[in-house]
């Protein structure tokens, strides 16, 4: 059996992932109790994202638990499991090994909404209405980032060793 191994620097290893990362596409939970919303995100991501959904928390955690996701859209307000203790849920499933995007999705603009899902561990808050090209733009500017692929990358190195 041949075994080969690959001694990569920091910065040529940051610039493979950086190009896997732009090539692929990229996956996304979205998490909406509202079939209309689902729809509408749907229609508006299809093209730039690979995309799965889950009706409600419950669903959610269970689909992340299956799945490897790059973001997750999270509506608030669902039965059964809110959009805030999914994220605390989510937050507890990873367990600081690595971290899922989540962007709050809500028609709430109030201050102390914003700060429950900051502090139940989102990335992001976002006020409907959406507006399709500026989600699309935000999302792959979030993705892009150079904190997030030196996370992506932090894990990667820690996975392999």
């Amino acid at each position: 059996m041949n075994v080969c191994i690959f001694v990569l620097d920091r910065v040529l290893l940051i610039s493979l992932i950086e190009n896997l990362i732009m090539i692929s596409k990229r996956k996304i939970l979205v998490v909406d109790d509202n079939a209309g919303n689902r729809l509408l995100l749907q229609y508006n991501l299809e093209g730039h994202f690979d995309i799965d959904f889950a009706g409600n928390g419950l669903s959610a955690i269970d689909k992340f638990t299956q799945n490897k996701y790059d973001l997750i859209l999270m509506d608030i307000h669902m039965p059964e499991m809110d959009g805030v203790e999914t994220a605390i849920r989510i937050r507890q499933i990873e367990n600081g090994k690595w971290r899922t995007p989540i962007f709050a999705i809500t028609s709430n603009a109030y201050n102390e909404q914003r700060a429950r899902c900051f502090d139940a561990g989102m990335d992001d808050y976002i006020v409907k209405p959406i507006h399709a090209k500026a989600l699309v733009e935000h999302i792959n500017l979030f993705l892009n980032s150079a904190s997030f692929i030196n996370n992506s990358m932090d894990f990667f190195i820690s996975f392999l060793s």
